[in-house]
């Protein structure tokens, strides 16, 4: 399978990227600094650009299966930047026949309420001091709803980077119970898991241990 990984220097990203790989797809892996990749694999095609500047969206989107979209909000960009790159990205998929997105985003933006007092307490800070975090990825949510792609916005609660530990949890609305972190390696196995599922299609799981 060919697939697409916008943001793939991020933490969630890097692990879409050697997961694909190890997995045998090939994978385009859309950068806007291909030195801070740092990898190489005779699978791997890097494509420098901006989500933010349509024609390298499209360029990089041509050809492929499936998008993987691990972008995260830059500090100083506007709140709308997230969804801005995310629709180039649609466009470009309905220009080219490409009907899978898979979308990290994060706990808590849906208005989600914890049934356990760390997960308040996580809630409670997040709405508090993430605020044009959570807007941007409120923005982003509704470009994949109006996209009639089959998309999956994929919801860790707090996000540690790590490897794949496995035994995570998965429910389709709320957060687990009693449960409040995710590696990124288990970010991504999942996201990759959906690559050739409709489980989760039109729906924003969230993903804790």
């Amino acid at each position: 399978m060919r697939i697409v990984v916008f943001g793939a220097t991020g933490r969630t990203g890097r692990h879409l990227v050697e997961q694909a790989l190890a997995q045998g797809h090939h994978v385009t892996a859309f950068v806007r600094t291909p030195s801070k990749l740092a990898m190489s694999h005779e699978r791997l095609h890097v494509a420098q650009g901006n989500v933010l500047e349509a024609a390298s969206v499209e360029k990089a989107v041509e050809g492929q299966d499936v998008v993987l979209c691990a972008l995260g909000r830059n500090r100083g960009d506007p709140t709308s930047a997230l969804a801005e790159g995310t629709r180039h990205i649609i466009q470009a998929m309905n220009k080219h026949g490409v009907q899978r997105i898979l979308c990290v985003s994060a706990a808590g933006f849906l208005g989600e309420r914890a049934d356990f007092l760390m997960g308040q307490i996580l809630f409670w800070y997040f709405r508090r001091y993430l605020k044009r975090l959570f807007e941007a990825m409120r923005l982003q949510f509704q470009e994949l709803e109006q996209s009639g792609l089959k998309w999956v916005a994929v919801r860790p609660v707090l996000l540690d980077e790590g490897p794949r530990k496995g035994h995570y949890r998965v429910v389709a609305e709320g957060i687990p119970k009693r449960g409040y972190r995710i590696n990124t390696g288990d970010v991504a196995e999942f996201m990759l898991r959906q690559v050739a599922s409709d489980e989760y299609v039109g729906r924003a799981p969230a993903l804790a241990y």
